[in-house]
């Protein structure tokens, strides 16, 4: 090593080197040159012949070990012709053709969407004729509305109307069960959603429109109307069906859960019922609830029923239209109490005829209907209502 090949800082400046690669190039040709002639001539036979498949093996690795490929020329997977064959025809897609609002596996489709009534129209306890008659006088006539939030047993209530007036075998050998906080297993579900007709509402329990339905009631004294009735959807998605049905209502039957009270659905309900001017019946749905999941004692209990009613005349009262008129009180004969899923509804004055009629009591049953509400207690000694509670 000369010192004249570096300069100050430990560079070199001398004449150029040869490299490892020349070097290896060199041992490989004076490696070839040392073959001998035997060798030479096997090999010729070998071309001559055809090479064996481990000298082309080698041959090829060391080929592959000197040579440079490219990246587009490097080979990772086999071809389709290699793993198909020769005959099979292969189509490549670059880019997924299938959009993102198609699912990858697709659901089953289901053609029929509505349930089919096998039997027909059901037979009623009255005559279609009769129906028919009523709806020729419109003094005879109701056109209602029945709303509420979601899951508050709009579709029971029209459930229960039906089974009134409706020969509904199903729904009579129905078990009655207790009203679940989630949703219960039905064991028929023939006898239960009247007006679900669609086979979506059916599988999700949800009203998703709202269906329409006539049917002739009777009152306390015994004369028949025909009740012209809209079954909403609860849903708030579904709210233009609610405001639709209550242009075409004279009144409002206004469904809300014991437990739960107001909600938000309730109160816009009840602001587009005011808006319209429409009169409104409460009906406590429920009630069961109260006695079965919360267990509360009959005094609790009606302090609940109180609380839920004075919810709702609050919200009326906040509406600009709103109208003294509009209160609602059980003792005005506007608020229901329910339970749909047992199969009873009464207001005060049903619940009033019903106990004179079954105990041959001597008494009006509106006078006994002004004292099933409020401050009032019955005093057994002396056998009158007190407003007071008696002392001890």
């Amino acid at each position: 090593m000369d010192a004249s090949d570096y300069d100050e800082f430990g560079n070199y400046i001398g004449p150029e080197l040869a490299s490892s690669s020349d070097e290896q190039e060199q041992e490989e040709e004076s490696d070839y040159d040392a073959v001998p002639e035997e060798a030479d001539e096997e090999s010729d036979r070998e071309d001559s012949g055809g090479y064996t498949e481990l000298t082309a093996m080698a041959r090829r690795m060391d080929i592959a070990h000197t040579q440079v490929v490219l990246h587009e020329d490097k080979k990772y997977y086999p071809d389709a012709d290699e793993v198909f064959g020769p005959g099979v025809e292969a189509l490549v897609q670059e880019e997924d053709t299938q959009p993102l609002t198609e699912p990858i596996i697709a659901p089953i489709k289901v053609r029929k969407f509505q349930v089919d009534q096998e039997d027909g129209l059901p037979e009623t306890t009255y005559t279609k004729e009769f129906l028919v008659d009523l709806l020729t006088y419109p003094s005879m006539v109701r056109n209602l509305a029945v709303a509420g939030h979601l899951h508050h047993g709009k579709t029971a209530l029209v459930d229960l109307l039906v089974a009134s007036t409706h020969l509904w075998p199903e729904w009579d050998r129905a078990v009655p069960m207790a009203t679940p906080t989630t949703k219960m297993p039905k064991p028929n579900e023939n006898a239960f959603g009247y007006t679900d007709v669609y086979q979506l509402e059916r599988q999700r329990g949800v009203s998703l429109n709202a269906m329409p339905i006539s049917l002739v009631a009777q009152d306390t004294k015994g004369k028949s109307y025909a009740l012209n009735i809209m079954d909403t959807p609860g849903h708030v998605n579904f709210f233009d069906q609610v405001v639709a049905s209550l242009r075409l209502a004279d009144g409002l039957v206004l469904v809300v859960d014991a437990v739960e009270g107001v909600m938000a659905n309730t109160e816009r309900i009840i602001q587009a019922a005011v808006r319209e001017r429409l009169s409104i019946t409460l009906v406590v749905n429920k009630v069961d609830r109260l006695v079965l999941e919360l267990k509360l004692p009959p005094a609790d209990a009606y302090y609940k029923l109180k609380l839920t009613i004075e919810e709702v005349n609050a919200v009326i009262a906040a509406c600009p239209m709103a109208t003294p008129s509009m209160c609602l009180s059980p003792e005005l004969g506007n608020v229901c109490f329910a339970s749909a899923s047992f199969g009873w509804c009464f207001s005060l004055l049903s619940f009033a005829k019903r106990y004179v009629d079954e105990w041959d009591m001597p008494i009006a049953p509106k006078e006994l209907a002004k004292r099933l509400w409020g401050d009032v207690y019955y005093h057994a000694e002396r056998r009158t209502f007190m407003r007071k509670r008696a002392e001890g």
